[in-house]
């Protein structure tokens, strides 16, 4: 980051580099970000470095303390249930509209998003979800509730998605404990549920489907005792 940019846009990219780390578990949850450590690696002032972590405590990825400074955010067994909870009522209501304003656009984009993600391949096993795949599962959601009329309610839902992204990939699975899920079936239920122009059913599907992975996360965490090893499991997306 050496070129001559305005301090804008090289926050932009510090945010979104330092974002991309955080969900891939590259700083480990409650680990310290210091902004002076964070400005000497990429090159830039100590100003632009807090504009990037400010942003990123606003999107739930970072807290900020008096007299501690920055950390990533912890993961805990109340959050990861109440972010459900909120993520079930601010994305079921965001994809109600979008089937209720359903257009052939609309349904255009739902199918090619579909079609993305169930050619993308999902990952390996000592990396379960490839950074590929986890992209094109984050625009699948995004596009699902893309005919929204309401960008606030969008940008709100993709926050709490964020928010849940973020402990389903620090989470890893139980040896020993088998859990059966067809993730991709999910997917599939939702995008013809949304095709159907069934508002009710999607909504449904969608309250399902984030619920289980809450529930496959608070296994994860109650059993490990909140501590988010690297990695994470089939049995959690």
């Amino acid at each position: 980051m050496t070129e001559v940019r305005p301090a804008r846009s090289l926050s932009h990219a510090v945010l979104v580099e330092l974002r991309a780390e955080i969900l891939a578990g590259r700083h480990q949850p409650g680990s310290r970000l210091s902004p002076r450590a964070l400005a000497t690696r990429f090159e830039v002032s100590l100003s632009v470095v807090r504009e990037a972590l400010n942003r990123l405590t606003e999107q739930g990825l970072v807290t900020s303390e008096a007299q501690l400074g920055f950390a990533v955010v912890r993961l805990d067994l109340q959050d990861v249930r109440d972010i459900a909870r909120v993520r079930i009522l601010i994305e079921g209501a965001a994809l109600r509209d979008a089937v209720e304003h359903a257009d052939v656009e609309y349904e255009a984009r739902v199918l090619a998003s579909h079609h993305r993600l169930s050619r993308t391949p999902d990952g390996q096993p000592e990396v379960p979800i490839s950074e590929e795949w986890a992209l094109a599962h984050a625009e699948f959601h995004a596009t699902l509730i893309s005919a929204a009329p309401s960008p606030r309610l969008r940008d709100l839902a993709a926050g709490l998605r964020d928010m849940s992204e973020l402990s389903r990939r620090w989470s890893e699975s139980i040896q020993g404990r088998q859990v059966v899920r067809d993730v991709a079936g999910e997917h599939r239920a939702l995008t013809a549920a949304v095709l159907a122009h069934d508002a009710d059913l999607a909504v449904s599907l969608l309250t399902d489907h984030i619920a289980l992975t809450a529930d496959r996360l608070a296994e994860v965490l109650d059993v490990t005792d909140g501590a988010a090893p690297r990695g994470v499991a089939d049995a959690v997306r």
